[in-house]
């Protein structure tokens, strides 16, 4: 994946899980509800972030 995508999947997805996690805690989303929906997705949105900047400093 391009190092700039990557970033901007980082970006969205610890936004989304921001939005779940913070304005949305009791909703039903199918199985899940918005708070753990959310930590989960900010989770992952950060260790994208932190790959993507790691391959950005290597080269």
């Amino acid at each position: 994946m391009n190092t700039a995508t990557q970033l901007l999947l980082g970006v969205v997805l610890v936004g989304a899980g921001m939005i779940l996690a913070l304005g949305y805690p009791d909703a039903e989303l199918g199985w899940f509800e918005g708070r753990p929906l959310g930590v989960v997705l900010a989770i992952i949105g950060a260790v994208d972030l932190g790959e993507a900047v790691l391959r950005r400093r290597r080269g």
